[in-house]
């Protein structure tokens, strides 16, 4: 398997939003994941703030927080042992595992099926070099996001639509708040209700130890 990546960076400093991981996720790490690495923080409840009550209601929601990041890195040493400040020592491939290669600062430009062989034909580019590449592939998968180069190059006729909403994010490090405020939030998901618009609070851990 080969994963093509425009981004450069192996990671991935920027992908630090907050994530909650359901069940599903508990599931697929517990099957696949040989890290070793804590993934996330637990947390039991969920908060709902509103007006002037800073705690207007409690409902439990346990499950467990995390970052894009940290999942990322967690799953980047389980597929090609990419070794990282979260996971340092990779696990080793297990057995009947194919190849895996990951390759970030490949953008992909271009897609040409070949009906008699039954194989498509991706083209990219190097984001560093300008480098051109193609690789052949009897099954490809686009997961390119929002602003996908793959659907462009599939339904160029599609064009996305303005939802009417805007989002805002961004993170605080636990050290520039106090002791009161980095408690109140590690142990809920809060979630701050206003007129037609909200705010969703989280611990987004970056990096966690190593269970002992």
């Amino acid at each position: 398997m080969i994963i093509l990546e425009q981004d450069p960076s192996s990671e991935r400093l920027s992908y630090q939003a907050g994530v909650g991981l359901g069940p599903k996720v508990d599931e697929f790490l517990a099957k696949y994941d040989d890290s070793g690495c804590q993934i996330g923080v637990r947390i039991p409840v969920g908060t709902i703030g509103w007006l002037g009550w800073p705690v207007a209601l409690r409902v439990p929601y346990p499950r467990r927080l995390t970052s894009w990041g940290l999942l990322y890195r967690v799953l980047r040493a389980n597929f090609d042992g990419l070794a990282t400040s979260a996971v340092p020592s990779p696990p080793p491939s297990r057995k009947g595992d194919g190849s895996a290669e990951y390759r970030q600062g490949k953008r992909v430009t271009g897609l040409l099926y070949d009906q008699q062989r039954g194989t498509v034909d991706v083209q990219y580019v190097d984001v560093t070099s300008g480098e051109q590449g193609n690789i052949t592939a009897d099954l490809v998968i686009a997961a390119d996001g929002v602003h996908s180069t793959v659907r462009k190059l599939l339904l160029p006729s599609k064009s996305k639509n303005y939802s009417g909403y805007v989002a805002w994010r961004g993170t605080v490090p636990a050290r520039l708040l106090t002791k009161e405020t980095a408690t109140f939030f590690t142990e809920r998901m809060y979630v701050w209700a206003m007129k037609r618009s909200y705010m969703v609070m989280l611990v987004c851990p970056y990096r966690l130890p190593l269970p002992h």
